[in-house]
């Protein structure tokens, strides 16, 4: 609520729709579906991704996935209620369960009826029209009876009963775990420790052997030979640091706009090192030959690019979240 002069003006529910098409996006998805609705743990993991910049819808909807509105409503209409009245009983038993205030319950009794499809029902289906009354299976000709044996009447017994309407989803099941994207940010975290790892083990082995002469064969980053061309190993080693930071971004940040940036880094440091230990690995010439370092650099850098489009493709959600707002 804000003060506009003497007036009490209310803050809208999800002004911008995004919760709306969050909410779609999760239905639609394949891995999650309708019962993701009715799942508190999954709602809080899927909306923290989803509706970074919305604490207060994400919160009433997990709530209402605790309180198991989506079966109540899925159950009311598959017995033939009609959505409105469905959604006027959810809403009264959704904000007797909680302390929500009664506008936050219809919000999101009506967001999960859209996001159900069940909007897209106007009224209950009418009842089956009554079984005629019942007769002889066939009329037999009587004797001196001048009807034509073509004109024999039979009665029809009644058709089965009305199936179940198609509109009815399956009663929500509780699934276990958090889903795949939290599976793919620990890989992430993962791959770049060992992407880590190679950049720094590259430094310390030789990347340069010489041939003949009295003095030094083998050469590395941290080894070169001079007091001052430490310094070289500077950037590779500061690099293995800031990947492995953005890569703990990516796995525990709630922000969107961060964990993009964390994969962009991701990204820009692998192609970085890549050609970085390319030079180490591919400048020496005969006699002289590279050591194995630059080659387990290179490799290093490939598992950070790896490692950087499984970031890029452990954020499904909101990509989710931005094409739904276009299409609605």
């Amino acid at each position: 609520m804000r003060l506009e002069g003497d007036q009490v003006t209310s803050v809208p529910w999800d002004a911008q729709g995004e919760a709306h098409a969050a909410l779609r996006a999760i239905v639609a998805d394949p891995r999650y579906g309708p019962p993701a609705l009715a799942n508190a743990q999954t709602m809080t993991n899927l909306l923290k991704d989803m509706l970074p910049d919305a604490p207060r819808e994400s919160s009433v909807l997990v709530a209402a996935s605790e309180a198991g509105v989506a079966g109540l409503l899925q159950g009311h209409v598959s017995q033939g209620m009609d959505v409105a009245t469905a959604s006027r009983l959810a809403a009264g038993t959704f904000e007797n369960q909680t302390a929500l205030t009664p506008d936050a319950c219809y919000w999101a009794v009506g967001i999960l009826a859209s996001a159900l499809r069940l909007d897209a029902i106007r009224a209950a289906p009418p009842p089956p029209a009554p079984p005629p009354p019942p007769g002889p299976a066939y009329d037999t000709p009587r004797h001196g009876d001048t009807r034509a044996a073509g004109g024999d009447q039979r009665t029809v017994a009644p058709g089965p009963g009305p199936a179940s309407p198609a509109w009815v989803m399956p009663a929500p099941q509780a699934r276990s775990g958090s889903g795949g994207p939290d599976r793919l940010r620990l890989t992430v975290t993962v791959l770049t420790a060992v992407a880590a790892i190679l950049i720094v083990w590259a430094c310390a082995l030789p990347d340069l052997y010489v041939s003949g002469g009295t003095g030094r064969t083998s050469f590395s980053i941290f080894n070169s030979g001079g007091a001052g061309q430490l310094w070289f190993a500077v950037e590779p080693v500061g690099v293995a640091v800031i990947a492995v930071l953005a890569a703990l971004i990516t796995a525990a940040n709630r922000s969107a706009r961060l964990r993009l940036l964390a994969t962009g880094v991701l990204f820009g440091f692998g192609v970085q090192t890549v050609l970085l230990f390319a030079g180490y690995e591919f400048y020496a010439r005969s006699p002289d030959r590279a050591g194995p370092g630059g080659a387990v650099g290179i490799l290093g850098g490939i598992v950070l690019l790896v490692a950087a489009l499984i970031a890029a493709a452990s954020r499904p959600a909101s990509a989710a979240v931005t094409s739904g707002s276009a299409s609605g």
